[in-house]
């Protein structure tokens, strides 16, 4: 199919399947800010609230657009936050918390990720906005959720990948538990707190109701454990260390060429079969070592330096189209640089472009989920803090010009 073609009953000038969705947002870091920006990736119209002064964490960490080292260039900032509009706010303030409520009365969804009880301190937890806004979606993110015996603990994403397994899992076989350097538990529970918003939504669609959305990094984590539980509580087996190999099948694994590195895979017994022949090994296709899966597992030293010494002997484009010809999955392993470049990645725009007022033409990842009839799309950069001040208290909740200056005077916005 051409891109045309899935587009083709596109709207014209949707924002995406959210439009009209009205979001407020009580973030910091990633997790929280991730549910805002799937949220506004599809089409939500999401305020974001930073403190004054310093704003979010993430505005002042590297690397910077160009060097220029400034809370409005932050790489990591205005990737997580575009499509949102900024005010600053003074949540710790009784009167920035009022204003807070007064916003939140308004809207669909708020969004929070302070750590469980802080919001409530505050005067701004679910049952607070609860009592403005019967059918409010109320969505929390945090390090271990809203209960349990760890709920009250400080959370990140080091963490949640140290509980959650995964850092037991990733690493080599000799080497120490390594933690996956993207924020995948960060990521996983705005991904997580993003759905449960939408399934929320749609809930009150039907019956008015509105409802606390609990989304958490351990959780997450967890979530995409695949049969690591499962192993552990039913078939005696704790997933072992491996590098890029897999318990489940060989050959699944990274290997050197001449030049590069690839990625191969080859799991079903008829693309066994197509590799045996493209190695020239036929005998391999019955051979009591690497007849089934399980029997290439077992065998796995075998079958990665079987595999390795083939593809030390071509460069990784040459393994690449061999395996593309025989219509089996290889890929090869890129960095950044390289992403950037793809003609798939570019025409899937999950390499996005974007003018920002100090940063310029910035390149940033894309959306990842595409709509036929509602496409999302990134549609402006990351705000700056406070950008939004005076569209949102004046022409939202009609403070005068005199009431906003003494409101930033006073650091409460």
């Amino acid at each position: 199919m051409r891109k045309e073609e899935f587009y083709r009953d596109a709207i014209p000038g949707s924002l995406g399947p959210l439009e009209g969705v009205k979001v407020l947002e009580a973030t910091t870091s990633q997790a929280g800010p991730m549910v805002g920006t799937v949220l506004a990736d599809l089409g939500a119209d999401v305020i974001k609230c930073d403190q004054p002064g310093f704003g979010d964490l993430v505005r002042h960490g590297f690397p910077f657009v160009d060097g220029r080292e400034s809370p409005e260039t932050a790489c990591h900032y205005l990737s997580i936050n575009r499509n949102k509009r900024c005010i600053t706010l003074n949540l710790k303030d009784p009167e920035g918390a009022e204003l807070f409520r007064q916003l939140a009365a308004t809207m669909d969804v708020v969004v929070e990720n302070y750590k469980p009880g802080t919001m409530d301190k505050w005067g701004l937890g679910y049952e607070d906005i609860r009592a403005l806004r019967p059918d409010i979606i109320y969505t929390s993110v945090s390090g271990f959720g809203q209960y349990g015996p760890y709920h009250t603990r400080p959370g990140y994403d080091a963490v949640a990948q140290g509980m959650g397994g995964l850092a037991s899992l990733n690493g080599y076989p000799d080497g120490p538990p390594t933690r996956v350097s993207s924020a995948v538990g960060d990521n996983l529970a705005g991904w997580q707190g993003a759905m449960g918003t939408m399934s929320a939504l749609y809930y009150r669609e039907k019956t008015g109701k509105g409802q606390h959305v609990d989304a958490n990094l351990l959780d997450s984590i967890l979530y995409i454990s695949d049969f690591g539980i499962m192993g552990a509580a039913n078939a005696d087996w704790v997933w072992p260390r491996m590098g890029s190999r897999h318990p489940g099948g060989a050959p699944i694994n990274i290997y050197r060429c001449k030049d590069d590195y690839v990625f191969v895979l080859v799991g079903l017994p008829a693309h066994w079969v197509k590799f045996c022949n493209i190695l020239g090994r036929e005998d391999l296709i019955e051979d009591p070592r690497t007849r089934t899966p399980a029997d290439r597992v077992r065998n796995v030293d075998f079958v990665d330096d079987l595999v390795g010494a083939w593809t030390a002997e071509k460069t990784a484009a040459e393994v690449l189209q061999i395996m593309e010809e025989a219509e089996l999955a290889a890929s090869p392993v890129y960095d950044f640089a390289q992403i950037l470049e793809d003609e798939h990645i570019q025409e899937r725009e999950m390499v996005a472009e974007v003018d920002h007022p100090e940063a310029g033409r910035i390149k940033l990842f894309g959306v990842a989920v595409k709509h036929s009839l509602t496409p999302g799309k990134v549609r402006s950069a990351a705000p700056l803090m406070g950008q939004h001040n005076d569209a949102v208290y004046g022409g939202q909740l009609g403070l005068s010009e005199e009431e906003l200056k003494r409101l930033k005077g006073e650091e409460i916005i």
